[in-house]
């Protein structure tokens, strides 16, 4: 709810309408959190249903998931979800340098100015373990 609030007095301020405009407030809102809010809930949803349907099982998880580098593209890393059932440990979905995985690159970057810790990459043992 702060966020919100939040969003809509800067969303005033930034139009030029000042600290009080209904209709410049509203505008920045419904754009900068509800529909931000709404894409991001229906990307983690998809991920959830999609990638137990779409791609390709690199490891054996006794369940459907699978990978996908064009989900993983628009959800920021989220479609190398068979990497993910197959070692839930680790930070980066993405095991290998190819597979892109930006909210990864983007928590190591967390980690550089300490705001992140514990980040916990990918044992050799587990990228040669394929199906």
């Amino acid at each position: 709810m702060i966020l919100a609030v939040v969003v809509y007095f800067l969303g005033n301020k930034i139009n030029g309408a000042g600290w009080f405009d209904w209709s410049a407030g509203l505008s920045t809102l419904f754009i900068g959190f509800f529909l931000s809010t709404i894409l991001l809930f229906h990307g983690t949803f998809t991920i959830n249903s999609l990638m137990h349907k779409w791609g390709k099982a690199r490891y054996k998880t006794g369940d459907e998931s699978k990978n996908s580098l064009i989900l993983a593209l628009v959800t920021l890393g989220e479609g190398w979800h068979n990497n993910h059932h197959y070692y839930q440990r680790a930070t980066r979905q993405g095991f290998y340098w190819w597979e892109i995985d930006i909210t990864y690159y983007v928590i190591v970057m967390l980690g550089w100015f300490g705001l992140v810790w514990d980040i916990h990459g990918v044992p050799d043992k587990i990228k040669i373990t394929i199906k």
